[in-house]
């Protein structure tokens, strides 16, 4: 697709939440091209969001017995973008809307506009001994790359997030392991103190061992564990809707314990409220500025991100070293 990477235009996004879907249909954007999902007979289904009979879009229409009505003249399509009804008349018209693929997966429905592989998705997401949640974060200005890039990002919570995710003026010695596979990359982060942040604080417990994965072309995982094993995983899966538009859906993902997990879930969207507007405004100012990007000596997995997208992935590779966060 003209303009857009190579992985990012083949690539699969998720659009909706199965419990998103009902009596209404959901309109969505994604890489520049409107979008409808709606509850089929059998399984969810994404059609371009134009009706072929006078383009009007099929969005702002309604769902009944698995079928999508058009809000303009009624032409009713149904799995697979079939026309099953057009009122007024016995006879159906053999033309159909524009039908996209679709697979379910972690609760949530995918499509793609191109032919690329399923990504491979965080164990997190369909670990059933986790509580987990989807968290729909609106869509917001940012260009996509930079939003996964962000989130993989060690260096900025002491400026960006100071505080909540680490202390401005307190940096400790961390331990760092970069891998880059065939399928994507991965930052290992080892500390030994104890965690200065707020929110590490509180969810993390002794945390021993953080990492950010990244799975091609754009999901990101970071990922806390202690002691027990995993504390908290949040993996973010960033939807291209437009150039410079980017629609997170945030995965977030705990062991059980004491905490019922509809406390937990209040709790993680109202700490991660701050850092979610922090984030947008610094890459909202970050969408306005064009040239090419720097690397710096804490930009591990930057190369990787990149490489993925346009179809260069960095060769398989790993290398230790040593920084202050």
């Amino acid at each position: 697709m003209s303009g857009w990477p190579v992985a990012i235009a083949n690539g699969w996004y998720p659009l909706a939440r199965l419990s998103d879907l009902g009596r209404k249909p959901v309109a969505r954007r994604l890489l520049g091209q409107p979008l409808v999902v709606f509850a089929g007979k059998r399984d969810p289904v994404v059609l371009h969001d134009r009706c072929p009979h006078r383009g009007m879009p099929l969005s702002e229409g309604r769902v009944a017995n698995g079928r999508i009505i058009c809000p303009y003249h009624g032409w009713a399509f149904g799995d697979g973008g079939v026309c099953r009804a057009v009122p007024g008349s016995r006879d159906v018209t053999a033309v159909s809307a524009a039908a996209l693929p679709v697979r379910i997966a972690a609760g949530m429905v995918w499509t793609t506009l191109g032919d690329g592989a399923f990504p491979v998705l965080p164990a997190a997401m369909e670990d059933e001994a986790l509580d987990r949640f989807w968290w729909p974060v609106a869509a917001s200005r940012a260009r996509v790359l930079d939003a996964l890039e962000n989130h993989l990002d060690p260096a900025h919570p002491h400026h960006v997030h100071p505080w909540i995710v680490r202390a401005p003026d307190k940096r400790q010695l961390v331990a760092v392991t970069v891998e880059v596979t065939n399928d994507g990359a991965s930052t290992t982060y080892v500390e030994e103190t104890r965690a200065t942040g707020l929110i590490p604080r509180l969810f993390e417990g002794h945390r021993t061992t953080s990492i950010g994965r990244l799975y091609p072309p754009t999901i990101g995982e970071v990922a806390f564990t202690g002691p027990a094993g995993l504390r908290l995983s949040i993996a973010v899966v960033f939807v291209p809707e437009d150039a410079a538009t980017t629609r997170p859906w945030a995965h977030f993902a705990t062991p059980r314990g004491r905490l019922p997990a509809s406390l937990k879930r209040i709790l993680l969207k109202a700490f991660h409220r701050p850092i979610l507007a922090q984030d947008r405004r610094i890459l909202s100012r970050q969408a306005d500025r064009k040239g090419a990007y720097a690397i710096g000596p804490l930009d591990f997995l930057g190369p990787a991100i990149w490489g993925f997208a346009n179809g260069n992935p960095p060769p398989p590779s790993r290398y230790e070293t040593s920084v202050l966060l």
